[in-house]
């Protein structure tokens, strides 16, 4: 919810075993971790005010963010941010399990018996595909992928070492110079 809290159904524990419901929590509680709440709002302001700004053009441009397809627009970029924010919550709620030890399996088998539910259920028209979630998530525990994480952690690795190389390579040529 927009102030942190997490709202679990009864349809959903009544779907889920005790580990696949811990690792809803845990999704949830990487939501509220990750700022996503906050992000998507002030996504969805400044997405607004500027389709609302080129809208007020009298232009091609301004026709296009006045017309149906400027909405769509919006639209899929609010959605593509939220796959992100899900893979982000995926990533958390595995996390959670393994740091509290408990069965990291039970995050796909969570997300398998969403799957179960159906392209046409409510919760499934506001997210990602579960099965493919899962096989993702499946990935991770057997080492075939990294988190979006540690994705993030091996670039950032990677520019420091390119950085610290540059600034050596730097002080080398300098001190030729001003010997």
């Amino acid at each position: 919810m927009a102030d942190g809290t997490i709202r679990i159904y009864s349809g959903l524990m009544e779907m889920l075993n005790d580990g696949e419901l811990r690792f809803v929590i845990g999704h949830e509680m990487g939501h509220v971790m990750k700022k996503h709440i906050r992000k998507k709002i002030q996504l969805a302001y400044a997405a607004s005010a500027v389709r609302k700004g080129i809208a007020s053009q009298d232009s091609t441009a301004g026709e296009v963010a006045r017309s149906v397809l400027g909405g769509l627009a919006e639209t899929l970029m609010n959605a593509q941010f939220s796959q992100l924010e899900e893979k982000e919550a995926d990533d958390y709620g595995l996390l959670f399990l393994k740091k509290k030890d408990f069965e990291p399996k039970d995050a796909v088998s969570a997300l398998k018996k969403l799957a179960t539910l159906g392209k046409e259920h409510s919760f499934l028209s506001s997210h990602p595909d579960p099965d493919k979630r899962a096989e993702r998530l499946q990935a991770q525990l057997e080492g075939r992928t990294l988190s979006i994480d540690e994705n993030k952690q091996n670039i950032i690795g990677k520019v420091k070492v390119v950085l610290h190389s540059s600034v050596e390579f730097i002080k080398k040529v300098l001190s030729r110079w001003f010997k």
